[in-house]
């Protein structure tokens, strides 16, 4: 099983890079001037985005996922006739559960062979890397990939076949729920398809991965979850999970934190230069100074509270601590935006002469040769000594002004996680081009992201925008709410 699943998940990572990577950003609109990559030397900034993509899936995430599938699975292997037959994985829709649920399969499938459990199942895979073009033919599709032989005794009602005379069992696996359906007339098809066999076919054990926003919207108008068996949501992470996960990336630039106690930054006027107050963007200036103050509150009541008590702490294990603590926070435990702050908050900075002498951390960047085998100088400058990557306090950048328009358009992609814009005017009942004018306003204010015809919302906007879509009556799921 873990090869046929192995090789479709290297391969959806390879072909459809922009829909599943940790760091994929829209290469037509250029990155604002604050971000740390458009700051940097291009050889760096190149090496951080391809070392962020070989970032692992949470390991949260996977427990969560293959603790799951022990539960359910083989209870279901001893009597596939009695118990549910299926089991759901809830995301975020700005987060790849393709590629989270099919790394956790292959997890879960080499675990059980370990202890001699293997669990020696046919796979029927729905090996999808977008949506189909048209909606008519969604249910057709499933059916020719995920479905069984009609003269099978399978489609009978379960209760009334023998599990001797079950048809043998197989794994049925959809890595995205959300490319089976799409908001239209006819385009939930392929829920009702699925409705009517979940129940039937009691010789497949189903594994779905699915966002958060469609399922609600399909249990609110179809009541999906009636016909599943168990539903289990992607943990949040904590601020100490997150820095675990992005050690590698630590760890490999030497990165460091910088404090945000208004005490130690007082003493460094430059760094207190973040906070950028602007008469031609007043938004973004209240959004900075209001998040200044609540980073530098707590890290700052600390730093009293340590110099009184005398607390033998390691301040930079502290300050490190405080970070990651608030990122988890301002990301409400989301990995992928949590990756994406944590990279919009490096900055290339001068460091203290005693680090002179230490050797260069980007030494080990390959050169990039120029089109005679020379190596460019351009592509790889000499890194200073006296510079340094460090990350200081991570803010989430301001929505946009967003009209009732707007807001429908941008809550079709919390219910199918990207769609083409002719998928997005087919689901809004406008016409293309009207859709399309939307989008590329919607894009160049950041909240939205393209490669090629597809449409995705930017991971670093979707904790304030999935509040503000719930304020305004959309079915949106938010923490503590």
């Amino acid at each position: 099983m873990p090869s046929r699943i192995r090789n479709f998940r290297k391969w959806l990572i390879r072909q459809r890079y922009f829909r599943v990577a940790w760091f994929a950003k829209d290469e037509q609109v250029l990155p604002e001037p604050e971000e740390a990559l458009a700051n940097l030397p291009k050889a760096i900034a190149d090496e951080i985005i391809e070392e962020t993509d070989k970032l692992a899936v949470p390991p949260q995430y996977q427990a969560a996922v293959v603790e799951g599938l022990k539960e359910t699975v083989s209870q279901w292997k001893d009597r596939p006739s009695m118990v549910p037959n299926s089991i759901v994985f809830l995301g975020h829709p700005i987060s790849s559960i393709s590629r989270i649920l099919l790394s956790s399969i292959e997890q879960y499938s080499s675990e059980e062979k370990e202890k001699g459990e293997d669990i020696k199942l046919e796979i029927n895979l729905l090996d999808w890397v977008e949506r189909p073009p048209k909606s008519n033919s969604i249910a057709k599709q499933i059916k020719e990939k995920l479905g069984r032989a009609e003269n099978e005794d399978t489609y009978k009602d379960g209760s009334q076949v023998s599990e001797a005379d079950m048809a043998p069992l197989h794994l049925a696996i959809i890595p995205n729920l959300s490319w089976c359906f799409l908001r239209s007339v006819e385009g939930l098809e392929g829920i009702d398809y699925l409705q009517d066999t979940l129940l039937s076919d009691r010789s497949q054990f189903w594994i779905i991965g699915s966002g958060q926003g469609g399922w609600d919207y399909l249990n609110s108008t179809l009541r999906l979850n009636a016909y599943c068996g168990s539903v289990m949501t992607l943990p949040s992470l904590t601020g100490e999970e997150i820095q675990d996960w992005l050690t590698p990336l630590i760890k490999r630039f030497e990165i460091d934190f910088e404090d945000a106690a208004i005490h130690k930054r007082l003493g460094q006027p430059q760094a207190l230069l973040s906070v950028k107050e602007s008469i031609e963007h007043p938004a973004e200036a209240i959004s900075d100074i209001t998040q200044e103050v609540s980073a530098t509150v707590q890290s700052s009541i600390r730093a009293i509270a340590d110099e009184v008590l005398s607390k033998d702490t390691e301040e930079d294990k502290t300050v490190t601590r405080e970070y990651f603590d608030r990122l988890a926070d301002i990301s409400d435990g989301v990995a992928i935006v949590a990756l994406q702050l944590f990279i919009k908050s490096l900055r290339y900075k001068i460091i203290e002469a005693e680090r002179d002498e230490e050797p260069d951390v980007f030494s080990d960047i390959p050169p990039r040769l120029d089109a005679d085998g020379e190596e460019d100088k351009t592509l790889r400058p000499k890194v200073k000594e006296d510079r340094k990557l460090v990350a200081v306090t991570p803010k989430l950048p301001p929505l946009p002004e967003l009209s009732q328009s707007d807001m429908y358009l941008l809550y079709s992609l919390m219910l199918h996680g990207d769609l083409t814009i002719l998928a997005i005017a087919e689901s809004l009942g406008d016409a293309p081009q009207v859709t399309n004018n939307r989008v590329q306003f919607l894009r160049k204010s950041g909240i939205i992201e393209q490669r090629g015809e597809v449409i995705k919302a930017n991971p670093v906007h979707y904790p304030k925008l999935r509040r503000e879509l719930a304020r305004n009556n959309f079915i949106m799921e938010v923490p503590g709410e």
